[in-house]
């Protein structure tokens, strides 16, 4: 059924937010505020529908044409087709709203500007489909062959095109994610900005590797800068960069200086994917601990030591808890290249830790995954009663439910800032501040 609507606001997932004539919310994909669309419902939920765009009856003054040529077919980007400043704002009344609707009193300030809105992530991870390489549609499995991307690094599409020459030429079998057959799964490129260091990562099925010499000698001879190439085995289909990794050409790492530290950053850890705004979050957490030189530091989620190695300057202890294996072992060598001595990495489920620890928690850092840290977490954190939590989370929804929690037992927001560490896309990073008792 087709129906004409206006969209009101920008909500959560990049949806535009409006109403069908029957009164039933629906939310519109690739629709803005004030645009008036002719859209079709394709899924229907019990308190409101999915819609998609049939055709565009009255633009908004804030759509810009795209520069890359893949928008809209491609799911990497989401607002490309808005001004920057725009996205911004959206950005900004998403958080509103889901503070709103979950009952959170706070004044949310104006979204931290990326310096690069292209060309900007320091991770990329495309996929192997037959003769395709490329990224995956929205909410969709099927790859679109791509010979550029316009958030990527510069110099990412010739590493790309090289790497799909070689794969064909060599006849290097590509996984068929169907039949569960074959090696080849996934071309990662991270890049270090303040170091200009390239690594290539080959992501297969199997152990066995025999085509590793030959692309590598054809990566090599057209971009001899490269750093690093590495070869990642993942029997799993459901995460793109864990498992086993041998080091097939450099040193096996990367490494990111900031400005006061230096890290070290292994193929399979987690690194946060814009340098610019990475270097104001770090510098924002550390400020909003208020740390006075006594205090013992929690860094639940810990990473590679992101926060840790700045908050170890003005902490007596730093207390890192990470469950990854490698970004432990990364962590206690990035605590030894920033020679400090405070940082006390711990390898362990975050739940597992919280449950068993009795000690001194005068601060707390969360930087959970897209799921959030949860009830069950948001509990034992209540239970050590740190005076200051400092939140940082990448999705919204799971953001304002745990700081619910936080808030209903005892916690005041005294400040949320958002970060926009991907621009172009619906996503956000912020950081909330959070203090025991009222502010």
């Amino acid at each position: 059924m087709l129906e004409q609507v206006k969209i009101q606001k920008m909500v959560n997932g990049g949806y535009g937010l409006a109403h069908l004539s029957n009164g039933k919310v629906v939310l519109v994909e690739g629709a803005y505020p004030g645009e008036e669309v002719l859209i079709k419902t394709y899924r229907e939920k019990r308190d409101f529908s999915f819609g998609r765009v049939v055709s565009l009856l009255k633009e908004s003054e804030d759509r810009t044409k795209p520069p890359c040529r893949y928008f809209g077919r491609c799911g990497g980007c989401h607002w490309m087709d808005v001004k920057y400043e725009t996205q911004l704002r959206y950005k900004k009344e998403v958080l509103l709203d889901l503070f709103e609707r979950s009952n959170l009193k706070a004044e949310v300030e104006d979204v931290e500007p990326s310096d690069l809105v292209f060309h900007y992530r320091t991770k990329m991870e495309f996929h192997f489909q037959g003769r395709k390489l490329g990224l995956k549609k929205r909410d969709s499995d099927f790859v679109i062959d791509i010979k550029d991307c316009e958030v990527a690094p510069e110099g990412t599409g010739e590493i790309l095109n090289t790497v799909k020459e070689a794969v064909q030429v060599l006849n290097v079998p590509v996984y068929n994610w169907e039949t569960k057959k074959g090696v080849l799964k996934h071309l990662v490129i991270r890049y270090a900005f303040s170091t200009d260091q390239f690594m290539v990562i080959f992501v297969t099925k199997t152990e066995s590797f025999p085509w590793e010499k030959d692309l590598v000698r054809a990566v090599l001879k057209r971009f001899p800068k490269i750093h690093s190439i590495i070869h990642v085995m993942n029997s799993k289909d459901s995460v793109v960069l864990r498992g086993p990794y041998r080091t097939l050409y450099g040193e096996g790492v990367i490494v990111e200086e900031f400005d006061w530290e230096r890290f070290q950053i292994p193929p399979t850890a987690f690194f946060q994917s814009n340098y610019s705004v990475t270097s104001k979050l770090i510098d924002h957490v550390y400020r909003e601990l208020a740390l006075q030189g006594n205090e013992v530091l929690l860094d639940l989620y810990a990473g590679i030591g992101t926060f840790s190695v700045r908050a170890s300057f003005s902490a007596a202890r730093v207390i890192s808890v990470e469950s990854s294996r490698v970004a432990v072992k990364a962590g206690k060598a990035n605590a030894n290249i920033n020679s400090r001595r405070n940082i006390e990495y711990v390898e362990q489920d975050v739940l597992d830790f919280l449950k068993n620890y009795s000690g001194r928690a005068d601060r707390i850092i969360l930087d959970p995954p897209r799921s959030g840290a949860g009830p069950e977490v948001v509990k034992e954190i209540v239970r050590l009663s740190p005076e200051r939590i400092v939140y940082v989370s990448c999705e919204p929804s799971t953001l304002a439910r745990d700081l619910k929690v936080l808030v209903e037992n005892g916690y005041s927001i005294l400040r949320v800032k958002p970060f926009d560490m991907f621009p172009q896309t619906y996503h956000v990073e912020t950081a909330v501040t959070l203090v025991k008792g009222d502010r």
